[in-house]
């Protein structure tokens, strides 16, 4: 895609405590709403205020499109690697319309695997809002090619 810059990292590359760039993104009842649409969840926390205000200050971001927000805002356009899977998903904190959410990542852990040609990197990926509360956590682990390893 235009714009976007592909790398080519391998399993060596990564260290333990890499940070990638906080990135940001407002959210609006409109994206709420287009996910509902696409989803099928048309909960009344999500999409209706008469509801959702007394009971949670304000229309709910569908917890799926808060980790979807999240693990796309830290995406690494890394030709060497691909997803391997996601753990310890959390919601500690509501994230509401009007919200902005900024994404973080950070490398956690670099692990061997069985299949000698790939090693495991995970990141532990973090969504604030904009008072600084957490309101999405997991560990994204990603399989990567090692280097002069034959696939």
């Amino acid at each position: 895609m235009p714009g976007w810059s592909y790398a080519e990292r391998y399993f060596e590359d990564y260290q333990l405590g890499e940070r990638e760039p906080e990135r940001r993104r407002t959210l609006d009842q409109a994206d709420i709403s287009q996910f509902a649409g696409l989803t099928l969840d048309f909960h009344p926390a999500h999409i209706d205020s008469t509801y959702a205000d007394p009971r949670y200050g304000g229309r709910l971001v569908h917890g799926m499109l808060t980790f979807s927000l999240v693990t796309g805002l830290n995406v690494e356009y890394n030709l060497l690697a691909i997803s391997y899977g996601y753990e310890k998903v959390r919601f500690p904190n509501p994230l509401r319309a009007g919200d902005t959410l900024i994404a973080s990542a950070e490398v956690v852990a670099l692990t061997p695997h069985r299949k000698p040609h790939i090693g495991l990197v995970t990141k532990q990926y973090t969504g604030k809002n904009q008072h600084g509360e957490v309101v999405f956590s997991c560990q994204h682990i990603l399989a990567v090619e090692r280097r002069g390893a034959a696939a």
